[in-house]
């Protein structure tokens, strides 16, 4: 049971680390900024009245309007349009995220400890999976239907896969299966 706290605690740490390196060293998650912050800051206050999640072109009485869709613009977008209740705290998001990294992480090394393997790629390969699983089954759908850009599915594919396959070795490294004991030596 320690053992599997220190993977799980040493995963979360480098998927943490993973995330850093992925967000701010590399150029691969630019996001492109509108004309005039103004008008649009306006816009999205004077058309979307509460938080949540909007399309444009709007879903109608008949479902979604084919036409509208090809000429454009297509929009799919979290807004929170007014003010928040307290300030935005950098620190709190990132204590929220190491969080999640290591309840994804109790998650791998848990797949890992029930696994029993012994052999080190064995157990290495459940990071790897996970990994890309992750990466396809929540991209693909934005691909699908939001339209992702096809420059950027490759970067939300590698993203998780190479975050769980770094998790996943170290995990896979410090969760060895005891060997045989020896009651004669």
């Amino acid at each position: 049971m320690k053992r599997l706290l220190i993977a799980t605690c040493i995963g979360a740490v480098v998927a943490f680390l993973w995330g850093f390196v992925s967000w701010e060293l590399l150029p691969w998650h630019h996001m492109g900024t509108f004309k005039d912050d103004t008008a649009m800051s306006q816009a999205i206050r004077d058309n979307a009245p509460e938080h949540g999640i909007y399309m444009l072109p709007r879903r109608g009485a008949n479902g979604l309007d084919a036409e509208a869709i090809a000429e454009g613009p297509l929009v799919y977008a979290v807004i929170r349009p007014g003010q928040l209740d307290q300030p935005w705290i950098l620190n709190h998001h990132l204590m929220r995220s190491f969080i999640i990294q290591l309840l994804s992480s109790l998650i791998l090394a848990s797949t890992v400890y029930k696994i029993k393997a012994s052999r080190f790629i064995s157990r290495a390969s459940v990071g790897i999976v996970m990994g890309l699983f992750a990466g396809v089954s929540s991209t693909l759908p934005f691909w699908n239907w939001f339209e992702l850009p096809n420059a950027r599915v490759l970067v939300h594919i590698l993203d998780p896969f190479i975050c769980w396959t770094l998790a996943g070795l170290c995990i896979a490294a410090i969760l060895k299966p005891p060997g045989p004991r020896k009651i004669f030596t």
